[in-house]
């Protein structure tokens, strides 16, 4: 028997929302938050590991600064590319399929690169594995927020979050026992392997109710709705799910519509920003950490050093980054955690103005330890400030254009990180007080665009149409009635 509460009162209409609310969160959420906690796991891992082994690489094919130039660069094309592309279509062919097709796309791909004797074809292999996994995370992140109940979302963002900052940690964990052993190459198979796993739990789970109701596919919401109530244990009753179809669906013009316009520009900014610095810090920090960090040592520890060395990070090192991102860990849990209590952007403000501090910090030569240890905490707790951006971005865009938009502000992200690269090889690596003090400074700035933007969400129901908050009453919404039993 289910109690007074878990049955649902009775009306004529009930909101996507509403019965989303009914659902509670269960087993349902927990299988979706588990596939895309490997998603993200995956993503972080990649890209990390990518700045680890590149050393490691460069070694093997004995590449020229133009070479490394050319693998890092295509992995931040790529990847904005995929994002946004990704985005936009999961809006208009579905979250899941665009999951499966992604995934699978990306293991081959990625598998591929890694058997390549040659450097072209393993250029290009690994650019496509890195289009197709970024093709994947806007669904991943808006099927798990939309099927969560309104008070648990932050919860299912907090789980990602710290999906990302595990992957970070296991590829630096990873590289300080296997990558001398190993060779970068088995080591980056091996990583491959738990892609297999989101692709099967997803394969066996349904598309977005939110979306599947919105796109005009009742039958296929009905089902998913279903499927929900059936994992969570929920009593399923007969009720009516009210919804309207949008026929702009992924429509970036919406974005800059009078009710998002200036916060759209904000976000821009902080995104634009803020994936900059982190960029040029991931890229840089391998070496940075070869030699003694220390202001003066650092002037020689530049990539031309490398090819005579020619030896990755040592186990040491890779040690104390490994105790940094646990650290990093236990920050983005408590970022999230404070994005409900003072709300999201307050939260992500509190977030960059540490980061800021950190960044700064690193002027004064403490030693390898603390710099890694003050690196780590930095990049911990921008990534806390974005994971509650992302939060926010999926909470104030309505469901026609969540996924495009969230796909649209990661491209921008990878975009602006193709910069990346040049600055870290010519202007950054012997240049670190500069970078650490302007980089701090700019950090600075993304919390002043935050305090701008008006907008503040916190358990906010989700925006189902763009039309959504026009609506005066049941008949605006021109309603297909669906007789919702249960079986």
């Amino acid at each position: 028997m289910y109690s007074e509460k878990e049955t649902l009162s009775k009306r004529n209409y009930i909101s996507v929302d509403h019965a989303v609310e009914h659902a509670g969160f269960g087993l349902a959420q927990i299988k979706y938050m588990l596939a895309a906690c490997v998603v993200f796991f995956t993503e972080v891992q990649f890209i990390h590991l990518g700045s680890l082994t590149l050393p490691s690489i460069s070694c093997e094919w004995d590449l020229e600064k133009w070479q490394i130039l050319i693998l890092l660069i295509s992995a931040s094309v790529t990847r904005t590319i995929g994002s946004f592309v990704g985005g936009s279509l999961s809006d208009k062919y579905g979250r899941k399929n665009n999951v499966l097709i992604g995934l699978f796309c990306m293991i081959v791909f990625g598998l591929t690169a890694v058997l390549q004797t040659n450097f072209y074809m393993f250029l290009t292999f690994r650019a496509s594995s890195f289009f197709f996994l970024h093709c994947i995370t806007p669904s991943a992140l808006c099927i798990v927020l939309e099927i969560s109940p309104r008070r648990m979302r932050f919860l299912a963002k907090m789980v990602l979050a710290v999906a990302g900052q595990l992957g970070a940690t296991c590829s630096s964990l990873l590289a300080m026992y296997y990558l001398n052993s190993l060779g970068w190459r088995d080591l980056s198979f091996y990583m491959i392997m738990p892609c297999f796993l989101p692709l099967l739990i997803f394969f066996f789970l349904s598309d977005s109710p939110r979306y599947l109701f919105l796109s005009g596919d009742y039958d296929g919401g009905r089902k998913s709705i279903k499927q929900i109530y059936r994992m969570n244990g929920k009593q399923d009753v007969r009720h009516l799910i009210r919804n309207v179809k949008d026929q702009e669906r992924g429509n970036v013009k919406q974005m800059f519509t009078p009710e998002f316009e200036h916060t759209t520009w904000m976000i821009l900014g902080v995104i634009t920003v803020k994936n900059l610095v982190v960029s040029i810090m991931h890229t840089a920090m391998p070496y940075m950490l070869q030699g003694d960090v220390c202001s003066t040592a650092l002037k020689n520890n530049t990539m031309s050093n490398e090819k005579e060395n020619c030896q990755g990070l040592t186990s040491k090192t890779l040690y104390s980054l490994t105790k940094g991102h646990i650290l990093g860990i236990v920050i983005t849990v408590v970022s999230l955690s404070m994005s409900q209590v003072v709300g999201r952007r307050r939260s992500s403000i509190t977030c960059y103005i540490f980061a800021a501090g950190a960044m700064i910090s690193n002027i004064w030569c403490q030693g390898k330890e603390a710099f890694i240890l003050k690196i780590t905490t930095a990049n911990a707790l921008i990534h806390g400030g974005t994971a509650i951006i992302n939060l926010f971005i999926q909470e104030i865009y309505p469901t026609s254009i969540r996924a495009m938009t969230t796909g649209f502000f990661f491209s921008l992200g990878h975009l602006i990180s193709t910069a990346s690269p040049y600055v870290s090889i010519y202007l950054v690596l012997g240049h670190e007080v500069q970078f650490f003090t302007f980089g701090g400074l700019l950090f600075v700035v993304c919390a002043f665009m935050l305090l701008r933007i008006k907008h503040e969400s916190k358990d906010a129901p989700l925006q189902e149409t763009t039309r959504y908050n026009t609506l005066q009453s049941d008949l605006d919404w021109g309603l297909e009635e669906l007789d919702y039993d249960s079986d």
